[in-house]
């Protein structure tokens, strides 16, 4: 009897145990499969908190609507990207954009494939380094400087702590862009003595890559400024404005309208009246004289009218900041042939925005130079301000910006190393009174771990515990069982 009984315990065991390796056969048949197909097909699953590897629904919803083919180039190799563990969320963002039938990625190293980069840009307008973007749909193009594809936090010994891919707003914003057909323009207003935009070649190059488009415009034949049209640039007249010129810049300016003066000195005894009557909208104001540096430690030798100044700070957290980043470099800046500005207090002094941007230092004197006014008295003893800027929210949130000079970025003086700064300083207000970028909304995206926050060591040991000796415990104990029941 014992032996019958002990037979079925071990063609039970038997049974039980030819189950198990089935069970754990048909496991490995069918993971094993599963795992080699999804490394054929590229499948991967985004298991990160934040779906750092998985393009939004505003970009999916874009690319699902697009009806005319954009082509993406990346001037670096996509094998580069691949290998690298801090591009990973960029590579596969690419891999999806290019899933979509209307988009077409190409990449390519401008250095060892130099005359695909001349064929992409013929004419040198772009200012193009490796890892920059390019995206093209007909014969609108839009660059993205790589650059700005990730944003990173540093420590105070120049570590990285933090990293955020910021390259789906930048490459959906530029997508929506060249798709839909419309660049932001910059127009210069001639008419008035201005050199208009053949004077200012190198800027224009400059606004390209800034993607602007420029023009130049003139509004005694035009009957309004262009839909397209951004920012106007009026920049050196030697005559005024006319009153329907004024009207069709206050219309301009009534819709969300951006105006940039670069009003240099005029040694004529010129009246701007219709222009100053546009500044004193945003009370702002200039005066008829030319700055120079008595201290002769703060201008060039033996030209006291190109002369140190200094950029300001925001005075507060509210308002634009568009000098600290240049403050932080190495370069000092100068101003040369300026006039000084001012600000008044205005009826809706209020209600504006308002800034300086630079200022000269006290040793300077603004010396009488053109203007009509009667007894006029130079400015000395003081900071004078030699840009300003002003934001109307009133009025659609219209800007104007106002510089005492504008030889600074011409193409006589734009490559200057005095003038370096100021030059991107009027190229900051550019962006600041209306960005080429169109923001998607789409939110930085952090390379996010997951942790756990532990109060102490015998805590630690705990969870180690839990996570590495309990299993060996379970694992011993099942061991013993099966044993005991294989020698029963």
């Amino acid at each position: 009897m014992e032996l019958k009984k002990s037979n079925v315990n071990a063609q039970k065991n038997k049974k039980y145990t030819l189950m198990a390796w089935v069970m754990a056969l048909l496991v490995l048949a069918v993971t094993i499969p599963l795992n080699l197909l999804a490394e054929q097909m590229d499948v991967n699953w985004d298991l990160t908190p934040n779906k750092l590897y998985t393009l939004t629904d505003a970009t999916t919803n874009l690319l699902d609507s697009l009806d005319k083919p954009v082509d993406i180039y990346l001037l670096e190799p996509l094998e580069k990207i691949a290998d690298e563990p801090e591009t990973s969320a960029l590579y596969r963002a690419l891999l999806q954009y290019d899933s979509y039938e209307n988009i077409n990625l190409i990449t390519f190293d401008p250095e060892t494939e130099p005359q695909k980069l001349t064929e992409l840009n013929p004419d040198g307008t772009f200012n193009l380094t490796e890892g920059d973007f390019l995206v093209k749909c007909g014969d609108m193009v839009k660059r993205i400087p790589g650059k700005m594809i990730y944003q990173y936090e540093y420590n105070d010994a120049g570590e990285v702590t933090a990293a955020y891919f910021r390259g789906e707003n930048y490459i959906t914003g530029a997508i929506k862009t060249v798709s839909e057909g419309t660049m932001p323009g910059v127009y210069f207003l001639t008419g008035h003595g201005e050199l208009g935009k053949e004077g200012y070649s190198r800027l224009c190059t400059n606004l390209a890559n800034y993607n602007y488009t420029s023009a130049d415009l003139n509004l005694m034949t035009a009957d309004a400024v262009p839909e397209d049209c951004a920012i106007v640039l009026i920049a050196a007249p030697t005559t005024d404005i006319t009153a329907a010129e004024k009207e069709k810049l206050q219309a301009f300016l009534d819709k969300g309208g951006n105006i940039s003066f670069l009003m240099s000195p005029n040694p004529e005894k010129v009246k701007y009246k219709n222009i100053e009557d546009l500044m004193l909208e945003y009370c702002l104001a200039m005066r008829y004289d030319r700055v120079y540096e008595t201290d002769s430690s703060q201008h060039i030798s033996n030209d006291p009218y190109t002369f140190m100044v200094n950029l300001v700070s925001p005075a507060d957290e509210d308002q634009p900041d568009m000098t600290s980043g240049l403050q932080n470099s190495a370069l000092v800046p100068y101003m040369r042939n300026c006039r000084s500005l001012y600000s008044v207090f205005g009826a809706n002094y209020s209600e504006l925005t308002l800034g300086t941007l630079m200022v000269s230092n006290n040793t300077a004197v603004g010396e009488i130079y053109g203007g009509t006014d009667e007894d006029p008295e130079e400015t000395k003893g003081q900071e004078m301000i030699l840009a300003e800027y002003a934001m109307d929210p009133t009025r659609n949130d219209s800007k104007i910006v106002v510089f005492g000079d504008a030889s600074f970025i011409s193409d006589e003086y734009v490559s200057s190393e005095y003038l370096t700064v100021p030059t991107f300083l009027f190229l900051s207000t550019i962006t600041w009174m209306y960005n080429s970028d169109i923001d998607m909304s789409i939110a930085d995206k952090e390379k996010t771990y997951d942790y756990m926050l532990l109060n102490s060591e015998a805590e630690a040991n705990s969870i180690l515990y839990v996570f590495g000796a309990a299993p060996l415990v379970i694992a011993a104990i099942g061991i013993v069982v099966w044993a005991r029941r294989r020698n029963s």
